[in-house]
């Protein structure tokens, strides 16, 4: 037996057999390596902005798979389009790599409406907000100033525990009081639609009618400013609580003249 074991027959077949187990062994690892694409990465490409059926388009051309992980609602988000991912663009990855990808909502969700009638035009506007709604306001005389006497949405009023999308307009009737207050018109030039509003809100005014010129498009016409308005700003001219100022708004800034008059401060508690 011991003969056999040193036999130069025997000691062949060792050699044998040890290089076809490193050979098997080597075989595994680079079955392996080539499976799983060892060493080789890929640059993950930008999709923030991209539309979802672009998204597949970009990543297949890349070796690469994508999973919408949620989708959530941008109010001035373009609907359908990827708002963020992981990893992140430019980050190194493997072949065949799933990226997880935020999409924007088309549909807004639905919230229901809060009741805030009668409570102080502030806390209205706060908790409005919270609940993700934009807040116009209207003024009307009332015995309740600065209080909201009414909730609308598109020209109707609106019941508390109304099913509306998120990110709708609510328009507070505001209470104005009794009085016959006047007030001197805030100066407007220059401003946008909203800064205006918001400029006319804290004076107890309204947005009157709106005029837009030079605008082609609607995004133009978010992004006009005023150039004209009705009344003036002047400690000549005062007008009641409540009252509506005319605008005019414009894309083309070459007819934006801002000019603020001087009103001397100390006329100002004698319009009334």
């Amino acid at each position: 037996m011991f003969k056999f074991i040193f036999s130069k027959t025997f000691l062949i077949n060792i050699v044998i057999a040890l290089l076809l187990a490193v050979g098997i062994i080597l075989g595994i690892f680079k079955f392996i390596d080539g499976y799983t694409h060892h060493g080789e990465t890929i640059s993950v490409p930008s999709l923030e902005g991209l539309p979802v059926e672009d998204v597949k388009t970009v990543l297949s051309e890349k070796g690469l798979r994508f999973a919408i992980l949620d989708s959530i609602y941008v109010p001035k988000a373009e609907k359908g389009v990827v708002l963020d991912q992981n990893p992140r663009a430019d980050d190194f990855v493997k072949l065949n790599r799933t990226i997880y990808i935020t999409i924007s909502k088309v549909i807004p969700p639905k919230i229901t409406m809060p009741n805030v009638v009668d409570m102080s035009l502030r806390l209205a506007v706060a908790k409005l907000e919270s609940y993700g709604l934009k807040v116009q306001t209207k003024y009307k005389p009332s015995e309740c100033v600065n209080c909201v006497l009414s909730q609308e949405l598109n020209n109707k009023k609106i019941d508390p525990k109304t099913p509306i999308n998120k990110g709708a307009t609510i328009l507070l009737i505001i209470g104005s009081g009794t009085s016959n207050t006047k007030v001197l018109a805030p100066y407007l030039i220059g401003l946008s639609q909203d800064e205006a509003r918001q400029k006319l809100m804290e004076s107890s005014l309204n947005i009157g009618f709106s005029d837009y010129s030079n605008c082609e498009t609607l995004e133009d016409s978010l992004n006009a400013k005023v150039f004209r308005q009705i009344p003036v700003r002047s400690q000549n001219i005062a007008i009641n609580m409540g009252s509506d100022v005319d605008l005019y708004f414009t894309c083309d800034t070459s007819l934006i003249d801002i000019n603020p008059p001087v009103i001397d401060s100390t006329l100002i508690d004698s319009i009334n």
